[in-house]
């Protein structure tokens, strides 16, 4: 079975601390260096296991010039990775090591990068990853990252929310809580102030949610028109296809496939190595190379 949901997407200002944190600290694989397809100008950086596998991935559109964010009437918030059992010990001294605050909460530990993104590690009852989704780096295979397990709207309704992934997926809301399997969920949170959040440093973009192939996005798409939600767009990225919905408070949720993946432009041994472009930008290199925001 996939997981549900597919990645998450930020933003980011410091693109080399948060290419060291996620690689050096958390151990994950830098899988893609590649562009906004709606921008490209801005890099957009994939982290996940060694293969890039949906349920593992947390993305980032580097912003050099971005400004602080303010989380307010409608936003996404946090990210919760999941551990295997016995691996909380590690990452508490991995963390305390590496100089980063933490708050330790019975099987979690709460902790924030540089942009402020919370996230949280949690132990979980569920095996390592397998050998081949294993990256080649100083935490032990057995205590490495398993991949996403939770994220949090942040709306004015959480109700109406509910009612969007109740009616277009049948997931069903418990006091605020979808759970989606054994471990992994959304948490809605009502917010009580009408004043605009301001995306910036640290903003979560969107939440994608894992569709098993074309297909059944296919369908997916003609039932949301059918039910006449705020759909933003259907449009092939190259490694997946997605599905762009605003739900009733607003936030951007992804409906993303599983394939083709992200070896689609660069060998799995060699996966973000080097700036990567899918087939429908090549021809285009030259030009979005030239005009691609410088790193800091």
């Amino acid at each position: 079975m996939f997981a549900p949901i597919h990645h998450v997407s930020l933003l980011t200002r410091f693109a080399k601390d948060n290419h060291f944190f996620y690689t050096t600290i958390l151990g994950l694989r830098f899988v893609k260096k590649t562009v906004n397809q709606d921008n490209h100008k801005m890099l957009h950086y994939y982290y996940g296991d060694y293969a890039g596998t949906p349920g593992s991935v947390i993305t980032f559109f580097v912003v050099p010039s971005l400004a602080q964010r303010y989380d307010k009437a409608d936003f996404l918030s946090t990210i919760g990775l999941k551990i295997p059992k016995g691996s909380l010990l590690f990452w508490e001294k991995r963390l305390t090591d590496a100089k980063i605050k933490f708050t330790k909460k019975q099987n979690s530990l709460h902790f924030k990068d540089k942009d402020q993104v919370s996230l949280h590690l949690v132990e979980v009852e569920q095996e390592p990853l397998a050998k081949e989704l294993q990256v080649n780096n100083s935490i032990p295979g057995d205590k490495q990252i398993l991949g996403l397990l939770s994220t949090e709207f942040h709306v004015a309704d959480p109700k109406k929310t509910a009612d969007f992934f109740y009616r277009l997926i049948g997931w069903n809301s418990n006091r605020g809580k979808i759970q989606l399997n054994e471990t992994d969920y959304i948490q809605l949170l009502s917010t009580a102030t009408p004043d605009k959040t301001r995306m910036g440093r640290g903003s979560m973009d969107h939440v994608a949610l894992s569709v098993q192939d074309e297909q059944k996005l296919d369908e997916l798409y003609v039932k949301a028109k059918e039910q006449r939600w705020n759909i933003e767009k259907i449009v092939h990225r190259g490694y997946f296809k997605s599905l762009y919905i605003r739900e009733p408070g607003g936030i951007r949720v992804e409906f993303a496939t599983l394939t083709p993946g992200f070896t689609l432009d660069e060998p799995l041994s060699s996966l973000g190595e080097h700036l990567a472009l899918p087939p429908f930008l090549e021809d285009k290199r030259s030009e979005i190379e030239a005009n691609i925001y410088k790193e800091i």
